[in-house]
């Protein structure tokens, strides 16, 4: 997909905000007490946070697994971001994966995440 810099930034600017949206939900479902579905929300508030950056270096996947791929290349072991966001993507992942396809995993709220809404700070270099 070749897409000018304008696209280019929209699509990340759409892609964060799924990213909060998704956030916001998964909070929602916890309180809530869907576990399932809070798992679902939170490995997709990553992943769109991930595909924003992913979008912003100019690169796009056609399955997570890229994503997922991507972000721990470019950010993890480049030291771009710390070990543990690679930890917290990897577990969201597993967490969805079990969730959504596993009729007999017990999810237990306090193994939820813990985020906060505050702003990460800046991108990465």
């Amino acid at each position: 997909m070749s897409l000018s810099d304008a696209q280019r930034e929209h699509v990340v600017k759409v892609r964060l905000e799924n990213a909060g949206q998704m956030l916001l939900d998964a909070s929602n479902m916890l309180a809530g007490g869907s576990l399932r579905s809070a798992a679902n929300r939170s490995y997709y508030a990553v992943f769109y946070a991930a595909s924003a950056l992913a979008m912003r270096d100019g690169h796009t996947f056609r399955r997570h697994r890229g994503v997922i791929s991507y972000f721990h290349e470019a950010y993890i072991k480049t030291g771009r971001l710390p070990k543990e966001l690679g930890g917290i993507f990897q577990r969201a992942f597993n967490s969805r994966c079990d969730a959504d396809y596993d009729d007999l995993v017990e999810l237990v709220a306090d193994d939820a995440p813990r985020c906060s809404n505050k702003p990460a700070g800046s991108w990465p270099k």
